[in-house]
């Protein structure tokens, strides 16, 4: 490339063949995004269609399946993964046909969309959410905490909405990739030692932007449950040192099975919360290890330096190039 920068690659397999050596000269732009927390994963294709074949012969059909595999050029391979067609588009002007092919890496399926009231009895939150993967033809995978639980209850509620929900309320995080429910523990993430490192000053560094927030954050939370054998409420506090100043979160109008519940939903509510305390986003040259659910520590910023969880990523080729953005919060371990 005249900009110098190492070449980057792309396979892309549709409908099982590896089709990259047909697009690749007429591909205007390939990105790929993914999340550590409550979203399905994506990917978008834009071709110039010059011959009209994606119009005719390989017009995209709706469930389609593609897999998409990127090379940084330095080493690095980037599995992004499997994704199932959501919405071919096609478009036109004075510069040409073009076909915009977007892809989710869930299922777009009748048992997915359905909402549903279903109970769970006497089972761990692992057996909770292995059910709920069995119901719907998926595998789990992840470090889950284990916690007893009495009932839990699916209010009307798409799978994945359920599952989301449930994570939050347990400490986890979940996300869903192919044929896969992502579903593991905030220690299993956070604190993962750098796999990565952005350097101020750094060629490979393009922008950056980060701060510090206070609002939506909280020094302290306070759960109660039921003690049976007292026959009275229980108050749980868990404190967070590290937010100085801020309200205090309160779970009300639940009923907590008990103090092991209490906790693991306080202690999840304040992490989800006070991720929030550092945010920010740096845009380098294409790095294929900068993921979601990966930490990156920050190196040179000065009080903006530390470890931070990439909490999503897009990863971008175009003619000028291969680039990576990335959206940090604060690792809370």
């Amino acid at each position: 490339m005249s900009s110098g920068l190492p070449k980057p690659t792309f396979h892309l397999f549709y409908r099982g063949v590896d089709i990259s050596g047909d697009l690749d000269p007429d591909t205007t732009a390939v990105s790929y995004t993914d999340y550590l927390h409550g979203k399905a994963d994506e990917m978008e294709l834009t071709v110039h269609d010059k011959d009209g074949l994606w119009k005719g012969p390989w017009r995209p059909e709706h469930g389609d399946i593609m897999r998409l595999v990127i090379n940084d050029g330095r080493g690095g391979i980037l599995p992004a993964g499997t994704f199932e067609m959501d919405e071919p588009n096609a478009t036109g002007g004075r510069d040409g046909d073009f076909m915009t092919i977007r892809g989710l890496a869930a299922p777009v399926s009748k048992s997915l969309r359905t909402k549903i009231t279903k109970a769970y009895e006497r089972q761990t939150t692992k057996d909770v959410v292995s059910a709920v993967a069995a119901e719907i033809g998926m595998t789990v995978e992840g470090k889950i905490n284990e916690l007893f639980h009495a009932r839990v209850t699916q209010r009307r509620e798409r799978y994945l909405e359920f599952i989301k929900r449930f994570a939050e309320e347990t400490g986890h995080y979940c996300n869903l990739r192919g044929s896969t429910i992502i579903f593991t523990s905030f220690a299993s993430i956070d604190g993962l030692p750098p796999v990565s490192a952005i350097y101020h000053g750094d060629r490979q560094l393009i922008d950056y932007d980060f701060k510090f927030q206070s609002e939506g954050t909280f020094s302290s939370g306070k759960a109660s449950y039921l003690d049976e054998t007292k026959g009275a409420k229980v108050e749980f506090e868990q404190k967070d040192e590290r937010v100085t100043t801020g309200d205090t979160l309160r779970i009300t109008g639940e009923r907590l099975e008990t103090a092991a519940h209490a906790e693991a939903r306080i202690k999840s509510e304040l992490h989800f919360a006070n991720r929030q305390l550092f945010t920010g986003s740096t845009t380098t040259v294409g790095t294929a290890s900068m993921v979601a659910g990966n930490t990156t520590g920050l190196i040179g910023f000065g009080g903006y330096s530390g470890i931070r969880v990439i909490d999503s990523s897009s990863h971008t080729l175009e003619r000028g190039g291969y680039t990576t953005t990335t959206e940090l919060v604060d690792a809370r371990i």
